[in-house]
């Protein structure tokens, strides 16, 4: 069956087919250009005051009610629906849905839907949807959903969902989903799902993942930060540093339990801690934490760990429930220690210091668990809060081990 097309449909594929090869038709041959100070298209090219030379025309001044074609832009040009360029433009170029320039771009290119450049971009380029520019942006590209840079990246990029740029150099990323720099060095990106960059000198922000190869600066996400080498800090759930990371498993006894396992990830001036352990009292009962922590060499094998963790009460297997794991109140045990190591060789150490607790633990006179215990073996301070029921229990203890 033999589809007939409208003329409305037959207009607008033209109008794609001019937006695709020009740019590139452009650059095959060496073409002499008119300079005119002033022309005008009608509805679209040719009908214009350059006629069927319109392509070959650089105008000062260009208006086009709906769409235009010419040879370049010396100072300004408009267009109700679509600019297109053979070659440069020098100034402002504003069109209701698109521009696309052969060339380059050294001023303000704005358009309602996307802004096309075939080399580099110098200053503004603003659309609702995309901006491309095929080599270089020195300037600001700022788009409602993508901007892509095909060379180098000198100033700022802000997209509603993504950035792509092929190197950056003194620049910023900014996207509500993602920004991918493949090679040079980015000062700064921030996104809501994932940054990824060669290099990183400033930082790196993103509310999931950042993924860099030499950092110097800081990396904080929401879950996970991985990077070849830092001169800085990861700040993140999980921070995995390949050349100077810091990973060690410690087991550990203290006055509250005989048993607890801990890994600590990131690098030696700050890395995070989790851990899981055993508390005296029911055997049901365990506790699991998190915190953050720094070690200071204090000389060839003597170490200081100044570290910060709340663990909270959970009870696994309890036989008067059916879950397997079970939370039934407020029970935690903040902590702040000051450990000294020994290191018995490269990887090992034994470490033993003093620990500041506090310990808040709340009632629930509704839990089917019997047995609550506070956590606090004893307390130099102790009281009772009548405004959320808890009970605030400070002391001081220990915690000594061994450290892989």
């Amino acid at each position: 069956m033999n589809k007939r097309y409208t003329y409305k449909e037959i207009f607008f594929s033209l109008v794609i087919l001019l937006i695709s090869v020009l740019p590139v038709a452009g650059q095959e041959a060496e073409t002499e250009y008119e300079h005119r100070t002033f022309q005008f298209t009608f509805l679209f090219p040719p009908l214009s005051t350059n006629g069927i030379n319109n392509i070959n025309c650089i105008n000062d001044f260009s208006i086009n009610p709906f769409i235009g074609l010419s040879g370049g832009v010396g100072a300004f040009e408009a267009a109700g629906f679509i600019n297109i360029d053979r070659k440069n433009v020098t100034g402002i170029q504003v069109a209701g849905f698109g521009n696309t320039v052969g060339d380059y771009v050294n001023g303000v290119q704005a358009a309602g839907f996307y802004n096309v450049n075939g080399t580099f971009m110098e200053g503004v380029q603003a659309a609702g949807f995309i901006n491309v520019a095929g080599s270089d942006v020195r300037g600001v590209q700022a788009a409602g959903f993508i901007n892509f840079t095909g060379r180098k990246l000198n100033g700022v990029q802000a997209a509603g969902f993504m950035n792509i740029a092929g190197e950056t150099a003194t620049s910023a990323q900014a996207a509500g989903f993602g920004n991918v720099s493949v090679s040079g060095s980015a000062d700064f990106q921030a996104s809501g799902f994932f940054n990824v960059a060669t290099e990183v000198e400033g930082a790196q922000i993103a509310g999931f993942v950042n993924v860099a190869g030499k950092v110097k600066g800081v990396q904080i996400a929401g879950f996970i930060n991985i990077c070849d080498s830092i001169e800085g800090a990861p700040i993140g759930f999980i921070s995995i540093v390949k050349q100077n990371g810091y990973r060690r498993l410690e087991i550990s006894v203290s006055e509250i339990q005989y048993l607890n396992l801990s890994y600590k990830m990131g690098v030696k001036e700050l890395y995070t801690i989790y851990s899981f352990g055993k508390p005296f009292g029911d055997r049901s009962r365990w506790m699991y934490g998190a915190g953050l922590g720094t070690e200071l060499d204090l000389s060839d094998r003597l170490l200081l760990n100044i570290e910060g963790t709340v663990h909270q009460e959970l009870w696994v297997a309890n036989p008067e429930i059916n879950r397997f794991l079970y939370i039934d109140r407020v029970n935690l045990y903040s902590t702040a220690k000051f450990i000294f190591a020994w290191k018995t060789n490269s990887r090992a150490s034994l470490h033993l210091g003093p620990t500041f607790n506090v310990g808040v633990s709340g009632d629930d006179t509704n839990s089917i668990i019997s047995d609550h215990e506070l956590i606090a073996p004893y307390s130099f301070l102790k009281f009772r809060s009548p405004f959320n029921n808890t009970t605030t229990q400070i002391w001081f203890g220990f915690q000594g081990g061994i450290r892989f």
